[in-house]
């Protein structure tokens, strides 16, 4: 009884701190419906116009003898255009959107300002308020708290994404075939590291160009470049090592040694784990042009080699019970055994470590916000907002928002790793 109702209250625990992520998840795809400088809806002129779902940049008003091209990125002048009915976000501001009545940093209390129709400053009308307050350049703290929700989720996901398949395959490759099983023949042993020099020539040295262009420019085009490097070392990589083996089948060579698949990789993992990860993301940030993009390829690869750890202590477990002995002697394949049988006895404690990597990740991200070189310019981050509180120490408002946004992420990964384990 007592067993069962502590399974009751672990489970109740994980709903309520993932009841808290997918809150987050939800303000970050609803970002642009939440805090925007366009309206929602809007009827001008007799034309229904919605400004906030729209990619357009302008569009023609026709109106009898009038035609007048209405520009949808006009920011605060949507708050002073002359329509029939007006509908706002409930932040009507983008983050990038600057209030210079309200600037430097105004308090969410303290009385906020608004220039009408008639160009005079009148107080705010609470529609329009400022409820965070506003940053030393007068942005909109809300806003910038919404949206760099959408960045910190969008950075910690998909780092952790790519951290999770290397860790898998990695550690799972190192646990299941250790030094052991992996058979390799004598022209595969002779031709390896030239195999591996001329990989990387086709894949690096001849698109270095291209690399170097791309790692200037950062974003989708280094993503795009560099995962097409990689791909390419992979495939030449195999494609020698499976026509060398073939070789060796055809001359029948009698050299055949244990390939320490294991050794190679828990080596470079103890390689990667001695190089200080900040001081090396400090000093590839600083030198290429900040971007999301990179900084989750850095985070990414940077990570896998905790979850390659365990991952690799887990197949070296499981591997060794019944299901996975009689498994092999049923004559099954190596993949089948590692993804299909195993792997569903290993993916509590995979969860668990891409959870604690999100909150890691997120961390990462504000803490090279914070000090200028995470996240580009113009993209909104709490790391940002804590960096700004810097300069003023009584913007308090620039301090807590952000701090309760990481604790909340942050704390809610960290409970529901617990909780997994306590159920494992």
């Amino acid at each position: 009884m007592l067993r069962e109702n502590f399974k009751l209250y672990r489970n109740s625990k994980i709903k309520k701190y993932t009841l808290i992520l997918k809150i987050f998840v939800i303000i970050a795809i609803l970002a642009p419906i939440i805090a925007n400088d366009k309206p929602l809806i809007c009827y001008y002129k007799q034309h229904l116009l919605f400004p906030a779902f729209s990619f357009k940049t302008n569009i023609n008003i026709n109106n009898y003898s009038e035609n007048e091209i209405l520009n949808y990125n006009m920011g605060k002048d949507w708050k002073l255009i002359n329509s029939d009915f007006i509908l706002f976000p409930l932040c009507a501001y983008s983050p990038n959107s600057i209030d210079a009545l309200n600037a430097p940093a105004k308090s969410p209390f303290s009385k906020q300002y608004f220039k009408d129709r008639n160009n005079n400053n009148t107080s705010m009308p609470w529609k329009y308020r400022h409820w965070f307050g506003t940053t030393q350049n007068g942005t909109d703290v809300l806003s910038n708290i919404i949206y760099g929700t959408r960045v910190a989720l969008i950075i910690s996901f998909f780092s952790m994404l790519i951290a999770g398949l290397l860790g898998l395959l990695l550690g799972a490759s190192a646990g299941f075939y250790e030094n052991n099983k992996l058979k390799i023949g004598l022209i595969q042993i002779i031709t390896i590291v030239p195999s591996v020099f001329l990989a990387w020539f086709y894949a690096f040295t001849v698109r270095e160009y291209k690399l170097k262009e791309a790692f200037e420019y950062g974003g989708l085009e280094l993503a795009c470049h560099f995962i097409t490097s990689v791909f390419i070392f992979s495939i030449i990589i195999y494609l020698l090592i499976f026509l060398f083996g073939k070789i060796d089948k055809l001359i029948h060579t009698t050299k055949i040694i244990n390939f320490p698949l294991d050794n190679i990789i828990t080596k470079g993992i103890e390689t990667i784990n001695s190089i200080p990860s900040l001081l090396l993301i400090i000093s590839i940030m600083s030198i290429a042009k900040p971007s999301l993009t990179l900084l989750i390829l850095i985070i990414g690869f940077l990570s896998w080699t905790s979850i390659a750890r365990i991952i690799r202590a887990e197949y070296l477990r499981e591997k060794q019970l019944e299901y996975a002995l009689s498994a092999k002697a049923m004559g099954l394949k190596d993949f089948r055994i590692i993804f299909k049988h195993i792997l569903p006895n290993v993916k509590n404690t995979l969860m668990i470590q891409i959870i604690f990597g999100i909150a890691s990740s997120i961390i990462a991200e504000s803490s090279l916000s914070f000090i200028g070189i995470g996240t580009p310019v113009e993209t909104a981050s709490w790391g940002k907002l804590l960096n700004e509180a810097r300069n003023d120490i009584s913007a308090w408002w620039l301090t807590l928002t952000p701090g309760i946004m990481i604790f909340c992420v942050t704390y809610s990964c960290y409970k529901i790793t617990e909780l997994l384990k306590d159920k494992k």
